[in-house]
This record gives C-alpha cells, structure tokens and sequence, in this order.
C-alpha cells in the first residue's frame, strides 16, 4: 500500500484482514484511506460499506454502497448487496427500484431475481413474485425448488380474499 496507494485491492484485502480479527475500524481507517487515494474504486466503497454494516452505521453504509453501485453499475453484486441492505434497513421501496434497475442491465441475474422474488413476496407482491420467480424457473431449469415455489405462488394467488 506504500508503494501504490491507489491499488485498493491491497486496502480491502488487509481491511478484511482486519475483520476476521474482530477490528473492523482499522479497516474503515484503511479502506478509508484507500477511497482518498482512488475515489473512483467502486470494490473499495463497497468494502467501506460493508465494513460500517458490520459496524451499525446504517446510513453511511447505504451511502457507500450506493456508491459502488454507480461507479460500477455492471457490476450486479454491488447493485444486490445495496439492495439487500436497504431493505433490511426498513427502506423496501428504494430497495425493489435497486434491484429493479438492476435487472433491467442484468436480466438473468439469479440474485437479482430472487430477491425481487423475496421482496415482493414479504409486501404482499405475489403476482410480481410470481412473475419473478417464473422468469427465474426459466433460466435455473434444474432447480427443482423454483418450480415447488412457482406453484406456491400460484395457489396463494387462487386463493380467494
């Protein structure tokens, strides 16, 4: 990291370092670091969000991850993990345009698909989940769960008021 401070890989390489050790603000320190040195890495503003997930900084972890999510918007995972965060943080709506957006660059992305299948199905979405879900049977023919679920939704949509 001496050598080249803009090589982030390092930073979030010792960042994670520091995690396994129970020394998650060390790592905000050097990850930190790392974003000032190259503030365009988006793998080191997502490490810098889940580093301040783990540590119970909710907004500022939103704001990173949102980042990454910008800065590399073909990267899917960046889109998800920010996603999910949201939506565990009690903002489902901003979650579901996460992962809705995502899916429009990424259409055949299982995690993507499954989460907007999770979501929807948790706000009472069923016929969206189901659209989801039979989207997602499409691509994952050999997962015979997928087809268990689709028929799950089905019968939960059949199911009069």
């Amino acid at each position: 990291m001496k050598l080249s401070p803009q090589y982030a890989t390092a930073a979030i390489n010792l960042a994670d370092l520091y995690r396994q050790i129970g020394r998650d603000g060390d790592g905000e320190s050097v990850l930190r670091k790392a974003i000032a040195a190259s503030s365009a890495d988006a793998a080191a503003h997502h490490a810098l969000g889940l580093t301040l997930t783990r540590m119970r900084r909710p907004d500022e972890a939103f704001a990173e991850l949102r980042r990454a999510t910008e800065l590399e918007p073909d990267r899917s995972r960046y889109a998800y993990v920010y996603a999910v965060a949201l939506h565990s943080g009690g903002r489902a709506d901003e979650a579901m345009k996460v992962l809705k957006e995502a899916l429009e660059r990424h259409p055949n992305d299982r995690d993507v698909l499954s989460a907007l299948v999770s979501f929807n199905r948790a706000t009472g979405g069923a016929k969206a989940a189901l659209g989801y879900a039979e989207r997602l049977a499409i691509i994952t023919p050999e997962d015979r769960n997928l087809g268990a679920l689709v028929g799950e939704i089905k019968r939960q949509l059949d199911k009069p008021n």
